[in-house]
């Protein structure tokens, strides 16, 4: 399929893997893959946090808010690769794109879509949703590319039912009620897992940092569960060194 022909179907210029925004040629707007999430799977992503981050795109500085309605302890997105200037300047694309032009944003993401034969998307690897236009833009979307499957994250209460009439999306909720966070140490973890069960929800723990061979390419659990849980992952705690994670382990690999 002719790239330039599709994206021309959607009022957007194309060339050699970018695209012609409001903001001057940039990257196609989702990702295929990274080291967690595996080839084929597309993620869209955006600034995560609430501070504003100093970015730089096509030679302008930006002062770009984070899409997120509050700052977590352990956000792995403000750690590792993530603290990188061009993974910033990359997240403050796609948040200056989704947040200013939205109707552009759902143009290039539907002819990304088309384009490539996109089966599979995440939605936000960072980020949340921030308002009810970009809520808006993916509902649109995600009814569009009934072919697709969508999956996505929030803590946004207003984001939480947004796709529960479509059978190719599913929203995992980011802030359990009446528990807390969907993230945390092992023996946190492990409790809000058996917590759930017992209650008769459909729950899974994220295999990310138990198999090294695990990625959302081979797994489809945050597309099929209500409450997904993942153990915290970031620079400052090393889930392997906990005493409790042999005990989750081992509930993980049953699962």
């Amino acid at each position: 399929m002719n790239k330039t022909n599709v994206y021309k179907e959607y009022g957007i210029e194309y060339k050699a893997g970018k695209i012609l925004s409001p903001i001057g040629w940039i990257s196609e707007l989702m990702i295929d893959g990274n080291a967690k999430i595996g080839k084929g799977v597309y993620h869209f992503s955006t600034l995560p946090g609430t501070k504003e981050f100093t970015a730089n795109v096509n030679g302008k500085d930006y002062q770009v808010k984070g899409t997120c309605v509050c700052d977590c302890v352990g956000c792995y997105a403000m750690t590792g690769n993530y603290r990188f200037q061009s993974t910033v300047n990359a997240l403050a694309v796609r948040t200056i794109i989704a947040r200013e032009y939205t109707d552009f944003c759902k143009r290039a993401i539907l002819a990304q879509i088309k384009a490539n034969n996109i089966k599979t998307v995440r939605i936000h690897a960072s980020g949340d949703f921030f308002g009810f236009e970009y809520v808006a833009m993916w509902i649109e979307i995600i009814n569009t590319c009934k072919n697709t499957l969508f999956w996505t994250y929030t803590k946004n209460a207003n984001a939480e039912n947004a796709f529960s009439s479509f059978d190719n999306a599913n929203i995992v909720k980011s802030v359990i009620p009446g528990i807390g966070l969907n993230f945390g140490h092992c023996d946190y973890i492990k409790n809000t897992f058996d917590g759930l069960k017992a209650a008769g929800k459909s729950v899974y723990i994220c295999k990310c940092g138990v198999d090294k061979n695990q990625h959302c390419t081979n797994c489809k659990g945050c597309a099929t569960h209500d409450y997904v849980l993942f153990i915290e992952h970031s620079t400052s705690y090393k889930a392997a060194a906990d005493p409790a994670f042999i005990e989750l382990k081992t509930v993980i690999e049953n699962q």
